[in-house]
């Protein structure tokens, strides 16, 4: 099965499909926060954050360009605290 994000192939690296195990999530979600979830924080042109909020958990996933296709090199959640709510509707 082939995962897809802006026409490129997403491959994940080992510890990134240990993480994702970890927060009982697959590359189908990595791929829908991709698409529908918001930017987390500013990275280097070629590295993408983006996170999507779950309950009272933020998912965040962190993609790199490497050309031909992306590499799923983190995954993680974090709680979401009333600073950063803030700072989300501020940016809505």
């Amino acid at each position: 099965m082939e995962f897809i994000y802006q026409g490129k192939s997403l491959i994940p690296t080992k510890i990134a499909v240990q993480e994702l195990s970890e927060i009982d999530s697959t590359l189908y979600d990595v791929v829908e926060i991709l698409e529908k979830g918001f930017p987390i924080r500013k990275r280097a042109k070629s590295i993408i954050e983006r996170g999507m909020q779950k309950g009272n958990k933020i998912v965040n996933v962190v993609i790199v360009d490497v050309g031909n296709y992306y590499k799923l090199i983190h995954a993680g959640q974090f709680t979401a605290s009333r600073k950063f709510k803030k700072l989300m509707k501020n940016e809505l």
